[in-house]
């Protein structure tokens, strides 16, 4: 199988590498994006069966990918990582999608690719992308995740001086 990762953080692209290479044996080849343009680039010529994306990236937003690849020739999972509230993840779950939020641990790699090779091939990716593009644009989030020794806490604007 083949996976690719799409985020501008090389940091995150090099964890993220190392946690599927271990925790992922399915996932035999591994390919890696800065950016949404590159990484559809690389997903058009590799054809992938998993995308690892970033939501919060420079210029274009992991959430515009249906903007940039033809509906009718996606037929891979996608895995957001993200920083995102928990009110985001609340949408994600809605929609069905799995997303990784960062800072990611081996075990939650480990079952969201499980996850998305049970659903490969018949999880109407396009319509579950499009219900969380409508969720999130909708939503108004007041809250930000900030990393801490044992996961994220999310904390109120109002409450950051």
């Amino acid at each position: 199988m083949k996976a690719i990762i799409i985020d501008d953080e090389r940091k995150a692209r090099n964890v993220l590498r190392i946690l599927v290479e271990e925790n992922c044996p399915k996932i035999t080849e591994i390919f890696e994006a800065e950016d949404l343009l590159s990484g559809v680039a690389i997903i058009e010529k590799e054809e992938p069966d998993i995308v690892f994306l970033d939501i919060e990236m420079p210029e274009h937003s992991g959430l515009e990918i249906l903007n940039f690849i033809e509906k009718d020739v996606i037929n891979f999972e996608i895995i957001f990582t993200t920083a995102y509230s928990e009110y985001a993840i609340q949408a994600f779950q809605l929609a069905a999608i799995d997303y990784l939020l960062k800072p990611v641990r081996p075990s939650q790699v480990k079952v969201a690719v499980e996850k998305a090779v049970s659903l490969i091939g018949n999880s109407q990716i396009n319509t579950k992308l499009e219900e969380l593009k409508t969720t999130l644009s909708s939503s108004n989030f007041k809250k930000i995740g900030l990393p801490v020794s044992d996961g994220i806490k999310f904390v109120d604007f109002n409450e950051i001086i």
